[in-house]
């Protein structure tokens, strides 16, 4: 769950009538640091909303003017998280990327950690846990470096707010891989953070998900108290009533573990009337499906029934694997009791299905995590013992005098350490050979996408082969005989050679557009003008090229790739944007290769972008076989995608 704000008096109500006074009193300030720091803070204090877009832009342009790291920091860092917030999470990527980049070359560890914070927020959107794991704790290892010794006040609240957030963020990272002791220290640690900074909303957010961790490990007494606690003090603090309601279900979760049934449904019944009031439809699809568990669990299917009918709806809108399970084990067990074998047997089905497929998502994350968690648990014995060696340096200098005593015991320390390094060499020998075995699990999926892609490519030549000396040669042929024919007069023969002509057109067409001449004899720019030109001229929509910046040789295969998903693109807006203009653009400069296609069509729903059949999904193994990123924008005014390529991420091998 995300922390509040510790700060209430921060309004989160920017508009766009009064982004341009902003815009105009920060132009009236002298210092570019103050402009930037001003402009990204204001977008932050406004959770990244719409209307701060412009704010980011004009920070980047200032950043880029003065073409100073730490601004370019900021400035990059605040376009991520706008990214994040808008679910643009590959575009969030590419500018945390950036901003850590230019925040480590200004040696701003506040900065770099808040940014690896920022990652860690877009791994665990993008469903990479482990990933999110790692990068957070990179991102407390950096906070922890900062002497808090040379800082003024603000500053020392400002790094424990910042150990709050990261302690919290990796309780529940390490909640979602079920490794619950670890999950319940960070959870200690970061109510510990919020109590020394008297912040009684997050400390009692934080109290909330440790009662929930307690009830995964059944410790369901101790789980009711945390609960009741955290409720008590979320009242105190006045927090959205929708917050209540999450401690209502979770004290019902355990009333009904224990069997109090009455006491459980009570609680149910408050928590759902809240969600309904606030329509929050992620806690109304956990409190129907519990509610559902619980009327099976007292013999009354019918109302199992209607409740996890809406609870499955729900999950399957949010796409929540663990309540699609939940709610078809549900549904099965009331369809049964009602006599409705068909429907109880479907549900059990897809019951099946996802339990294996949580059943395996687990394991994978487990042992991903098991090899992280080792290697964390040996930098944190690696840094001890550097701690330890500094306070036994301090008492030789403080103890001169002992030296044969003391001696004797740096005699037995080396030794200790010794042993203790030798264990470490040999867990990192071990570590190493696991990571080579990943690299090669990832070069081995690289060289099979590529013999799938060249298979295709080949696939192509021989059908389009085939096609020219085989069925277009026949039809020549055909068209010969009966040429000697037309003597006769015969309106029927002359229609035939006509349709025959027609044919030959269409047969050359398919040849061309599996194999396309230009691509085999010229170069990518050449071939995607010839096809631009092409579909332009047996196609209503306007259809443009342009090529903007450096001549560039690549390998055919690449070529190839980006050439067919130039094919895919134009043919998706001819197909179903019903545009009146598409305009291709692919763009070469230094290292970096930019392909964008926009129309003015009718656009489409980017969250069933899945949904949208084998060219979409071959086309997206294309831009990842090319180590490329792809950015789809679309609305009623027409779609864009936009396709970054780096030279140096791709091998023609």
């Amino acid at each position: 769950m995300l922390l509040l704000k510790s700060n209430s008096s921060i309004s989160q109500n920017i508009s766009e009538s009064n982004i341009d006074a902003i815009i105009f009193s920060i132009d009236t300030m002298s210092v570019p640091f103050e402009k930037v720091k001003k402009l990204t803070s204001l977008s932050g204090e406004n959770r990244y909303t719409k209307p701060t877009l412009k704010l980011i832009l004009k920070s980047i342009q200032i950043s880029e003017e003065e073409n100073e790291p730490l601004l370019l920091a900021h400035s990059y860092y605040a376009m991520g998280n706008y990214y994040f917030y808008t679910s643009k999470t590959d575009s969030s990527l590419v500018y945390l990327n950036k901003a850590k980049q230019y925040a480590k070359e200004s040696n701003d560890l506040m900065l770099e950690s808040s940014i690896l914070v920022s990652k860690g927020g877009v791994y665990s959107k993008l469903g990479n846990v482990i990933l999110a794991i790692s990068t957070s704790v990179s991102a407390k290892k950096i906070l922890y470096k900062i002497d808090t010794t040379t800082l003024n006040e603000k500053q020392r609240i400002r790094i424990k707010g910042k150990k709050l957030v990261l302690n919290n963020s990796l309780a529940n990272f390490y909640n979602k891989t079920e490794d619950f002791e670890k999950a319940l220290q960070y959870y200690d640690e970061a109510y510990s953070n919020a109590v020394e900074l008297k912040t009684i909303a997050n400390a009692s957010i934080i109290l909330g998900n440790k009662g929930d961790l307690l009830i995964k490990t059944n410790q369901l007494e101790e789980a009711l108290k945390t609960i009741k606690k955290s409720k008590k003090m979320k009242e105190e603090a006045k927090l959205p009533k929708r917050f209540i309601a999450t401690s209502h279900l979770n004290i019902g979760l355990v009333y009904s573990k224990l069997k109090k049934y009455e006491k459980a449904l009570i609680n149910y019944d408050s928590a759902y009337a809240i969600y309904t009031k606030s329509n929050y439809l992620d806690g109304l699809m956990r409190v129907s499906t519990e509610r559902g568990i619980l009327y099976n669990a007292i013999n009354r299917p019918k109302l199992a029934l209607l409740n996890c009918i809406e609870g499955k709806e729900l999950a399957e809108q949010n796409n929540d694997a663990e309540y699609i399970y939940k709610s078809s084990d549900c549904l099965f067990q009331a369809y049964k009791s009602l006599g409705n074998y068909n429907e109880a047997l479907k549900n059990h089905e897809q019951y099946t299905s996802i339990k294996d497929s949580i059943f395996n998502e687990k394991n994978i994350r487990k042992v991903t995590q098991a090899g992280m968690q080792y290697e964390f648990d040996k930098i944190e014995v690696k840094q001890k013992l550097q701690i330890e060696k500094q306070k036994q340096t301090k008492n030789l200098i403080l103890t001169g005098l002992l030296a044969s005593g003391l001696l004797l015991i740096g005699l037995f320390i080396y030794f200790k350490k010794r042993i203790k390094y030798q264990k470490t060499i040999a867990s990192q020998t071990a570590d190493l050979q696991q990571q080579k075995i990943i690299e090669l699990q990832q070069k081995n999926k690289l060289i099979a996408l590529n013999s799938i892609i060249k298979g295709e490519e080949k696939e192509r030549l021989r059908i389009a082969k085939e096609l020219h000396d085989g069925v277009n040669g026949d039809l020549s042929a055909i068209k010969h005989k009966l040429n000697t024919l037309l003597d006769l007069n015969n309106k029927t023969i002359e229609e035939a050679m006509i349709m025959i002509d027609k044919s030959c057109e269409q047969v050359r067409a398919i040849s061309h557009n599996l194999v396309p001449p230009a691509l085999e004899n010229f170069d990518l720019q050449t071939a995607a003008l010839d096809y631009c030109t092409s579909m332009n001229n047996i196609h209503s929509p306007k259809i443009t090229f342009n090529y903007l910046g450096d001549s560039v040789s690549l390998p055919k295969i690449i070529e190839i790739n980006i050439y067919r998903i130039i094919q895919e693109l134009v043919t998706n807006s001819i197909k179903h944007a019903e545009a009146q203009m598409i305009n291709v653009q692919l763009s070469v400069q230094e290292n970096a290769i930019q392909l964008t296609v926009e129309d003015d069509g009718k656009g489409f729903d980017i969250s069933k972008l899945e949904a949208k059949g084998i060219g979409i999904s071959n086309m997206k193994h294309r831009v990842s076989f090319l180590n490329g990123e792809i950015d789809f924008t679309s609305n009623n005014e027409g779609t864009f995608v936009n396709i970054l390529i780096d030279k140096t991420n791709f091998k023609d091998d």
